[in-house]
């Protein structure tokens, strides 16, 4: 393998995902209004009529331009608003039903919290309980590059629609967050929410009233709830030896920004183990906690410079370096080219 091969078979180290069941919720919209996905798809390279859950997970530029392109083809630059309204229940991932079968608000969420980092390797979440008002964030990770509006919109609007399937209760908003700047569809977010949607965020945010974590689920079933949530940790924990602790472990660390340290304490948190756990898990494959830190951060550093147009220097200010020529050596001892070195040859490689 050459020089340039090895660079372009580096760069796919991190590729963030989601679940093909995606490419379904489009579908199903598109039937459902008697157009045609095929063509749609076929210009963003996914067969639509291939959907089955797990089978093979696509990239989030990927996902995010089949959205985009529905909207187009569609004139409807609601798509994701009205696709989490109109969502399909009958075609629920095992999270969501699994989320469902919760007996509260709380539960669910924290299952969806939970579960979701190995479900959509490009969707970040976090969820708050120990303020007055709790919140719930999730953001694609992928680069500025990609353009996620109508996906922030599905993803906020779904949440807050299969809460009031479950609770029959509208869920108490106080402010909405998006990370997109397009306000177009600003005064149909606000009249479905209930609350003051806000712009250019960093993170797609759901705040609302903390007292609404104690709603029952009118969907609760203990026995599922248990099944699913037992066969969502079987499966993740065989998916993750199967892939590998260390990549699982490496994924969780990139997520953080560079803005967060990320430490054993809180990674172990994430992966819902103990830090102990963490750190024999990964000695066991060779790796301190330490190495895996800078695995993700080089990992990081490629897909950012293979797969986006950000400045170096935005690169190492996310990366966590307050000075571009610090980030530039540390790349350097990673890889043994410099950082734009390494962008021009990718992209050379790409149109060879």
């Amino acid at each position: 393998m050459n020089q340039v091969d090895a660079l372009a078979h580096r760069s796919t180290e991190f590729e963030p995902t989601l679940s093909p069941r995606f490419v379904a919720y489009v579908r199903d919209y598109l039937l459902d209004r008697g157009v045609d996905p095929d063509p749609i798809f076929a210009q963003c390279g996914i067969e639509s009529r291939k959907s089955e859950e797990y089978d093979c997970p696509l990239p989030v530029q990927q996902v995010a331009h089949l959205f985009e392109l529905a909207a187009r083809h569609t004139d409807n630059p609601r798509i994701g608003m009205n696709m989490g309204e109109r969502y399909h229940y009958e075609g629920s991932s095992l999270l969501i039903l699994a989320m469902l079968a919760a007996p509260s608000v709380e539960e669910g969420m924290k299952c969806l919290s939970r579960y979701d980092q190995y479900v959509d390797t490009g969707i970040e979440t976090f969820f708050e309980t120990d303020q007055p008002t709790a919140r719930f964030g999730a953001r694609l990770i992928g680069g500025d590059e990609v353009k996620g509006d109508q996906i922030n919109e599905y993803l906020l609007v779904f949440l807050a629609q299969a809460l009031f399937v479950a609770t029959r209760r509208r869920i108490p908003a106080t402010e909405v967050w998006f990370r997109h700047t397009d306000r177009q569809n600003a005064a149909e977010l606000e009249a479905f929410f209930g609350s003051p949607v806000k712009f250019g965020k960093n993170y797609n945010v759901l705040f609302f009233d903390r007292d609404y974590l104690r709603e029952r689920f009118f969907s609760s079933n203990a026995l599922l709830y248990e099944i699913l949530t037992n066969a969502l940790k079987t499966y993740f924990s065989s998916a993750s030896q199967q892939s590998g602790f260390l990549d699982v472990v490496c994924r969780e660390i990139a997520c953080c920004g560079g803005d967060e340290s990320p430490t054993a304490e809180s990674i172990a948190a994430r992966l819902a183990i103990s830090p102990r756990t963490l750190r024999r898990r990964l000695a066991d494959h060779g790796y301190s906690f330490q190495d895996a830190k800078k695995l993700a951060r080089e990992n990081r550093a490629k897909y950012y410079l293979s797969h986006t147009s950000m400045p170096l220097s935005e690169i190492a200010f996310e990366l966590g370096y307050s000075e571009l020529s610090a980030f530039s050596r540390a790349f350097r001892s990673w890889v043994g080219v410099t950082p734009q070195n390494y962008r021009s040859s990718y992209r050379h490689f790409l149109q060879v």
